[in-house]
């Protein structure tokens, strides 16, 4: 174990290290603080509801509650039966004095409150059970908790919910059933409140009212590059010790207000350049935590003479008192997710799954593994999953297993035995063309009717009767697979923050020197950091993108004319003068599969003068051309198999297009997200695009929202200005960014992936030698004769 843990924090250490050999800057940003950004809601889960929601939850909130460090996604249980994994953090004196779990929950409408129930468990206990009855708001529920359930540190809370519908009992209705938590006022209500005294006691920061965890960096107007880089390892280190999938950074020269944390980070050089802000006057040197200036805030402090002083200070920190809550959480197995290795065997068990009995009509399990950045998903092999599971008897011969990957279905078992069978490591192959880089949701449905279903008495349903067994020992077999760095791949960077997560440096260039731009980049830094799980070595530059480095890049840019204004040495935007319109993002898909049109860089609507002309060449386009009636015979063969090529190829691909939308115009989009190769060819810019600083502020914050960074894919992403959706694109082509297996095995396997991607050379291949043969056939038969026995 101490072995393991010297391994990662080596490997944390690593950019911490490094840093004290980046380039200074004395550029500096014009923000003295940024401007508030809008606080965005929570994404509501909640699907095919019969009743608009609340505008606001209806309970109280519980002072002093101390959160579950899940983010939102996680508090949406939805089916027969569902499960919800979370976790809080408690001080010694704390977990000894007890306290109550409160769940403030609501649910669907046609959700049976008769027999409809929630269990809880804490840290493998059983703690409690309720009925789920609140379908006209959130009601709140308060279980006591002893000390005999609880321990200091991280507890673990396993919520159950068991749902059945009032009037419906086909499939298509358990789709209908969910219940939700209000993550701002469910938690740990704990008998004694302290205050900020240790660096575990971070754990219990509560979110803000846009649900999100809120870093502050302190640092004066006159900031300078080199503070950033100052504050970039402290930066990604917290946000590995707080595990939170939703922080949030901000820049300011004042601290902030209502829960979060203030993070002053200084040398005695920038120290003195800040003179003496606020917060710094007290700090001792190394690294501190200490109550802040509000009400449920609190102060972290790194103070050292020099860069390296302060990473040495980190270092002993991450050695020391932070060691055993990154070792239980950002280094632990995270519940509902495997990190895929190639020929690597893992089970259920690894995702958290305990095996139950079933006794609804649609059992769904659902986990996400997260590929190797440089996996090449394509029909060379297959993953084989071996089920272990029973059915019982009395099931219609329509009852199946489903796998479906990345809300498609892959794969399916018909189960035909009506007596029951027993499964003992059944294989069913998944294909490798269905997963991609990065984060892949995976389901395992069991679709499960009887006939007692058609009648749909809910006094007749035996709910004591099991239908379905699945077992924890189901195994999940990773086969070899082709290594190659494909990008452009968004997927890949949000899953494994590929190309930046390899320990060499990089650049974070930020066009403009603001506050809001900065605290954009620092935030998408951070995130990077969680899902490498380990600090990347970034170099932060202020101004524009050089074309002659050699090095990768992630570059936050917005329009020219605001980046030329920073390079005028003019003063700061006023306050509020780019806040974006208001718009809600509830009910809103957080992701769509769309086509992104023209360049990250393309002009706004009030710059770009091709517009009239494209729309005038697209009409005469349009008004030239022959109806498909009037199309002559080779005309329309070609038109039908480039028709049918296209269709083939979207099938193949798993692109069904039921989620594409329409083109937007150029312009109009808040952000968007684009990887490129660097103008010298020989590095990797991600850019992240908007129009003003507050644009990018918003954007970004909506970018790395959970539910919208585990499901970015493709080639780039935008988000739209009016409705804060999503939209990604494929990428159109690839260009090779790196190969580290170089073996005849791996390229046996790159030259399979790569026939299976254009299948059209084995048809020319076949034709080809039916070709050959032919022409030898010609020539054989009349020099050699006809021989005959006879």
């Amino acid at each position: 174990m101490a072995k393991l843990f010297r391994t990662r924090a080596a490997s944390l250490s690593l950019a911490l290290i490094m840093a004290q050999t980046l380039p200074l800057s004395a550029q500096s940003l014009l923000d003295a603080a940024p401007s508030a950004l809008r606080t965005l809601p929570g994404d509501s889960e909640s699907i095919l509801s019969t009743r608009p929601a609340p505008v606001e939850a209806v309970v109280a909130k519980v002072s002093g509650l101390v959160p579950f460090e899940q983010a939102l996604p996680v508090y949406h249980l939805a089916g027969e039966d569902a499960v919800a994994r979370l976790s809080f953090n408690l001080a010694a004196d704390q977990a000894a004095d007890g306290g109550q779990l409160t769940l403030a929950y609501r649910n669907a409408v046609s959700v049976l409150p008769d027999t409809s129930v929630m269990d809880i468990e804490v840290n493998g206990k059983a703690a409690g059970t309720f009925r789920i009855a609140s379908p006209n708001g959130f009601k709140s529920e308060a279980l006591p908790i002893g000390a005999d359930f609880l321990k200091p540190g991280r507890n673990q809370v396993v919520l159950r919910a068991r749902q059945f519908h009032r009037v419906d009992c086909s499939l298509e209705a358990t789709y209908e059933l969910w219940s939700e938590l209000d993550p701002s006022a469910s938690g740990f209500a704990a008998t004694r409140h302290h205050g900020f005294q240790s660096f575990d006691d971070l754990l219990t920061v509560v979110r803000t009212d846009a649900n999100v965890t809120d870093i502050r960096l302190i640092l004066p107007q006159a900031a300078t590059a080199e503070m950033l880089n100052d504050a970039a390892p402290a930066l990604q280190t917290l946000a590995l010790f707080l595990n939170r999938d939703d922080v949030a950074i901000t820049v300011g020269e004042k601290p902030g207000t209502g829960p979060g944390i203030d993070l002053y980070v200084s040398t005695d050089k920038t120290r003195a350049q800040a003179r003496g802000a606020d917060g710094q006057a007290a700090a001792p040197y190394g690294l501190s935590v200490r109550n802040g200036g509000s009400d449920g805030r609190a102060d972290v402090s790194l103070r050292g003479a020099t860069r390296a002083d302060m990473s040495s200070q980190l270092l002993q920190a991450i050695q020391g008192p932070l060691k055993g809550s990154l070792d239980s959480g950002v280094f632990s197995n995270r519940s509902g997710t495997i990190i895929a290795d190639a020929s690597t065997t893992y089970t259920l068990a690894d995702t958290g799954f305990e095996s139950r009995v079933f006794s609804g009509r649609l059992s769904r399990t659902g986990f996400n593994m997260v590929m190797p950045a440089d996996f090449y998903p394509a029909d060379y092999a297959t993953i084989g999953l071996k089920l272990s599971a029973a059915t019982s008897p009395g099931l219609k011969r329509t009852a199946q297993f489903l796998v479906r990957v990345n809300d498609r279905v892959v794969t399916s078992y018909p189960f035909r035995n009506s007596a029951g069978e027993q499964f003992d490591g059944k294989l069913i192959e998944l294909p490798l063309r269905a997963f991609r880089p990065g984060n892949n949701k995976v389901e395992l449905l069991a679709e499960l009717p009887v006939e007692a279903d058609e009648t749909c008495a809910p006094e007749a349903r035996a709910d004591a009767t099991p239908r379905f067994i699945l077992l924890k020992d189901t195994k999940i077999e990773i086969p070899a697979l082709a290594r190659i760095g494909r990008l452009p791949d968004i997927g890949a960077f949000a899953g494994t923050a590929y190309p930046y997560a390899d320990g060499r440096p990089f650049d974070i260039f930020i066009e403009r020197p603001d506050a809001q731009s900065a605290g954009a980049a620092l935030t998408m830094l951070s995130r990077l950091a969680l899902a490498a799980r380990n600090p990347l070595n970034a170099d932060i530059r202020l101004g524009a993108a050089n074309p002659s480095s050699d090095r990768n890049a992630l570059v936050i840019t917005t329009q020219n004319a605001f980046a030329d204004l920073g390079a005028a040495g003019k003063g700061g935007f006023p306050t509020g003068a780019f806040q974006p319109m208001a718009a809600s993002v509830a009910d809103v898909d957080p992701i769509r599969t769309a086509t992104i049109g023209g360049s990250v860089f393309a002009a706004s609507p009030a710059l770009n003068n091709d517009e009239d002309s494209t729309a005038l060449l697209d009409a005469f386009r349009k008004s030239t051309t022959r109806p498909e009636d009037t199309l002559s015979f080779p005309s329309k063969m070609h038109s039908w198999f480039s028709g049918a090529g296209a269709r083939f190829g979207k099938w193949l691909s798993y692109q069904d297009g039921s989620a594409s939308t329409p083109m937007l115009k150029p312009g109009h989009s808040l952000l968007t997200l684009t990887q490129t190769p660097s103008p010298s060819g020989n590095a990797v810019w991600t850019v992240v695009h908007a129009g003003s600083p507050a644009d990018i502020a918003l954007g970004v914050r909506r970018l790395v929202e959970p539910a919208v960074w585990q499901g970015l894919n493709g080639g780039s992403a935008e988000i739209e200005t009016a409705s804060l959706a999503v939209n990604t694109m494929p990428a159109g082509s690839h260009f090779i960014a790196g190969m580290t297996d170089e073996s005849p095995s791996n390229l046996r396997r790159l030259a399979a992936a790569w026939f299976s991607d254009n299948f059209q050379f084995y048809v020319l291949l076949i034709v080809g030698l039916m070709g050959v043969f032919a022409v030898w056939l010609g020539l054989a038969i009349p020099r050699k004769g006809v021989r005959s026995d006879q």
